[in-house]
């Protein structure tokens, strides 16, 4: 598998959830072991390069590709989940995204003060939900911009997400850039 071989496998829905937005779809990556496999080996790497402490992943997707990561590289998962999802005290965020707006909550007690997090999710587009994870662990977890990475297995590059973090100071990893 190599980049080229994993952009041949993305799948894009126009109009889906609302007109105007064209989804992309990466459950084609999942239905590949040998592509999903890549994929993982790819951010374990990252996270390993980066010597991240621990992983944030948020609802639904970013999930998969969090988990394994998290496994194989033998570091601590932390889910953000949407509202209802999550017992215990938590910390919740608000946020806009392509087209809606959320909540995103993690535990409070979640071991993450001053540690080096890597943010693992599917699709980076608008950073809606990645911002609102930053904004968590900045203002919670007391977690520093400078500390945080985002991995995602595609960047849509022509939507506002990595500018944005980067205006956090906080550093993108895709494994594959998407140019309008």
């Amino acid at each position: 598998m190599d980049k080229n071989s994993l952009r041949s496998l993305l799948r894009s829905f126009p109009d889906w959830p609302t007109p105007g937005v064209n989804f992309f779809d990466i459950c084609s990556i999942t239905e590949r072991p040998d592509a999903f496999i890549w994929t993982v080996g790819e951010l374990a790497e990252l996270c390993e390069r980066q010597k991240i402490e621990a992983i944030v992943s948020p609802d639904a997707r970013g999930f998969l590709w969090g988990a394994a990561v998290a496994c194989a590289r033998k570091l601590p998962l932390h889910l953000a989940r949407k509202p209802g999802k999550l017992p215990g005290e938590l910390v919740t965020q608000s946020y806009d995204y392509e087209y809606s707006s959320a909540k995103i909550c993690m535990q409070a007690n979640s071991p993450l003060h001053e540690k080096r997090v890597m943010i693992i999710d599917d699709v980076l587009a608008t950073g809606g939900t990645a911002m609102a994870i930053v904004d968590l662990l900045n203002g919670h977890f007391e977690v520093p911009s400078s500390r945080i990475q985002i991995g995602a297995v595609l960047n849509l590059k022509f939507l506002p997400g990595e500018a944005r973090l980067a205006a956090r100071g906080v550093n993108v990893n895709a494994l594959l850039d998407y140019h309008e």
